[in-house]
């Protein structure tokens, strides 16, 4: 008897489905690698169920998800496209600070930027986030607009590219036809680099 490998087991449902994790599919119950398995000992995971006690294929998409195992190749797209997701947003925050309340921040002073920019006859008093970093980031409110706004277009630059990158990358995993190209997809990925747009 062999001990629980979640890359070499079995699945069986009440209604007869079998799930074979190393073939990645449904299966006969007379399949040679199948019934060699049951002789030797073993004997199936009951196919887990849902909330209300159904056995689903989505309920054994849960039990199999952490180790990497898709019952279905529309599982292993979804989580695929997470993945781009996530690594997406490491990329963003290479050059961006996270936090809801730090972006409202950042929308700010781009906003006072451009209004400092564009006012005829500005007043301090009327930009309070570019006033407060006279003399830290620039020694002048003007200095501080400009370098606000050239930190912004260095960042629409960065960030339409990784945008770019991340859609094309769901895409292309939504029309892999099978799980190998889905998979190269994620290999074959690059990331935009801030030394590309100098």
């Amino acid at each position: 008897m062999l001990s629980f490998n979640p890359f070499d087991w079995y699945w069986l449902s009440e209604d007869g489905r079998l799930f074979s994790s190393s073939s990645k599919i449904l299966i006969e119950s007379d399949d040679a690698e199948y019934v060699n398995w049951i002789d030797s000992g073993n004997n199936p995971s009951r196919w887990p169920t849902d909330d209300s006690g159904v056995q689903t294929n989505r309920a054994l998409q849960e039990v199999l998800a952490p180790y990497g195992i898709f019952f279905e190749i529309g599982s292993l797209k979804n989580a695929l496209k997470q993945q781009v997701d996530r690594a997406a947003e490491t990329e963003r925050l290479k050059y961006i600070t996270p936090g809801a309340g730090q972006a409202m921040t950042y929308q700010q002073k781009v906003d006072e930027a451009r209004a400092f920019k564009a006012a005829s006859n500005p007043k301090a008093s009327d930009y309070p986030i570019l006033s407060s970093e006279v003399g830290i980031t620039a020694e002048t409110i003007g200095g501080v607009a400009d370098i606000v706004l050239a930190a912004f277009a260095r960042w629409q630059q960065i960030g339409a590219m990784i945008e770019s990158v991340r859609l094309g990358a769901k895409r292309d995993i939504d029309a892999a036809e099978d799980e190998a190209a889905a998979r190269a997809i994620i290999e074959a990925v690059v990331w935009p680099s801030a030394q590309v747009q100098a």
